[in-house]
């Protein structure tokens, strides 16, 4: 059993490097891909409507794809292989692509239509952007579930790697898109052409991973015995229901979100998704990448019965998270304008976009450890096929949310809206862990150890900005360039190598304090990314 289980460590420290590295690979291009939507759209009106509008088609790829459905998916396909056989699997995993596709195609037009027919009704402004855009978007919404269904159903044949890249020609697509129509477009124009681009990347994504399910001998197949599989409809019903209420809830809840920035003014709906895209990309590469596999592994473990094993590899998983996401927090919080400025602040993205962004920001960088612990405390209970339990305690923690949202959206603007989603998420983690451990009496997290593991982790993160605030401080700016294509002087990217400089003197100062202060997660990142350690 303890051979297994180191067995089991291993394969998924494996599957989480080789998916952090094509992760990271999608990540950086994304944020490069931002760069440039800064750039070309700015962070005003214009971009207020387009955020609005893919939020709408990003809120069914969070349920319906990647999301609850996905999450449905490990276990139900993890059981059926183990107990009935990979064919048996197949059919499962087809009858229910089947009906989720007919089902989207029904949502797009029912959504797409009367969305249209409103924005004809509006004056010009965010709103009637956000309106007319969303029928483009909804039926990229049916390709894009489609992907995350399918990409967990890759995830547990043990694929991790090559469904990643979907995510990475998505990015190359929309690239391409804003290079070649940036300097083309302007106003809806260039919203509706970065739409199309959306649309295409869509299908080439679902055409790449049904390629590699036809490569694994899985890929789906359509008989009238599969169409009437009431079976494992009813079965996929019974675990997703808890999921789609409380992932609706929480998707209400992001769109609150949204809507209350659009409230606010111009800005504050930019300010929220340019901050949000940078602070999850931390989370996007560590957290989503162990996450994933994580919950591979723990559905394998409560299939068998092993729940030490799944406790144990819980506990390690968040030790990992922490480890990785507290220091990237308190460098975040240190220089918020600074990265905001190298990121995003050229072309159309001008001083108040910038400010603004940065003041959102700060608030959402607090956050980075919670959001990250999330995606594992999440599925320490999907992984056991218990969805009630997360249903009920993101209800509470929803309603917190949208509650905080119209309290501090006055004082704080679109600061309130991050602070309210940091506290919301303080609370699910807590209920969440706690109630796994009542759920599991002899198999406890140990809080103790992990409030021990945070006293030393903090300082180790903390301690090192200090240097690295004072080589920032010491180093000139003087850096001056321009960018011809765009015609824009990047005078801003005077920071550049002060900020790089400092990250450089954290990251060394912090890995001095984590080995002082035997902090091991230090060597166990460092030897299963920085290579690949012995083969056997």
């Amino acid at each position: 059993m303890a051979e297994e289980h180191g067995a089991a460590g291993k394969r998924f420290f494996s599957s989480s490097r080789n998916l952090a590295v094509s992760t990271l690979a999608s990540r950086l291009l994304g944020l490069f891909r931002e760069t440039l939507t800064a750039a070309v759209v700015g962070g005003d009106a214009l971009m207020s409507g387009w955020t609005l509008a893919i939020t709408g088609a990003n809120i069914f790829r969070r349920i319906l794809g990647e999301g609850e459905l996905g999450k449905a998916i490990v276990p139900i396909i993890s059981l059926s292989i183990e107990k009935e056989g990979p064919e048996r699997a197949r059919d499962r995993f087809s009858t229910i692509l089947l009906w989720l596709t007919l089902l989207l195609c029904a949502l797009a037009v029912v959504l797409g239509v009367p969305s249209w027919l409103i924005s004809r009704t509006m004056e010009e402004g965010r709103w009637k952007i956000a309106f007319e855009l969303f029928p483009l978007l909804t039926s990229y919404m049916v390709f894009i579930c489609v992907v995350g269904a399918a990409t967990a159903y890759a995830n547990v044949l043990h694929e991790f790697f090559l469904p990643s890249l979907t995510a990475i020609l998505q990015n190359v697509v929309l690239i391409l898109a804003l290079a070649f129509v940036g300097r083309r477009f302007q106003g809806m124009p260039l919203l509706n052409a970065l739409g199309a681009a959306v649309l295409i990347a869509g299908v080439l994504e679902m055409l790449l991973i049904f390629l590699i399910l036809w490569r694994r001998g899985m890929m789906v197949r359509v008989t009238r015995a599969i169409l009437r599989d009431t079976e494992t409809l009813k079965s996929i019903w019974k675990l997703i229901l808890p999921g789609l209420l409380g992932a609706g809830a929480l998707q209400v809840s992001l769109l609150c979100d949204r809507w209350v920035g659009g409230m606010i003014g111009d800005y504050a709906v930019p300010s929220l998704y340019y901050s949000d895209r940078l602070v999850f990309l931390p989370i996007g590469i560590f957290a989503v990448s162990f996450a994933t596999v994580a919950n591979t592994e723990l559905s394998r473990f409560a299939a068998a019965g092993r729940y030490d094993d799944l406790t144990a590899m819980l506990a390690k998983t968040i030790r990992i998270l922490l480890f990785v996401s507290v220091p990237f927090a308190a460098f975040m919080l240190c220089f918020p304008q600074e990265i905001i400025r190298i990121f995003y602040g050229y072309g159309k993205f001008d001083e108040t976009a910038v400010r603004e962004t940065a003041y959102a920001f700060t608030m959402y960088s607090a956050g980075i450890p919670l959001f990250s612990v999330f995606k594992i405390s999440s599925v320490a209970f999907t992984s056991r096929r218990d969805m009630v339990t997360p249903l009920k305690v993101s209800l509470v923690c929803i309603s917190l949310n949208i509650v905080l949202n119209f309290a501090l959206m006055v004082p704080l603007k679109q600061g309130g809206i991050a602070l309210a989603t940091i506290v919301s998420s303080l609370l699910n983690n807590t209920l969440l862990l706690t109630i796994y451990n009542r759920q599991m009496p002899d198999n406890r997290l140990d809080f103790r150890s992990l409030g021990l593991y945070l006293l030393r982790l903090v300082p180790a993160c903390v301690l090192p900005l200090v240097p690295a605030v004072l080589v920032f401080r010491a180093i000139p700016r003087n850096l001056e360039f321009t960018i011809p294509y765009w015609e824009v002087s990047v005078s801003k990217l005077n920071v550049l190598v002060p900020l790089a400089a400092a990250g450089i003197v954290y990251g060394l100062g912090l890995l001095a304090l984590c080995l002082l202060l035997r902090i091991e997660e230090a060597g166990v990142v460092l030897n299963r990314f920085a290579r690949r350690g012995k083969r056997s």
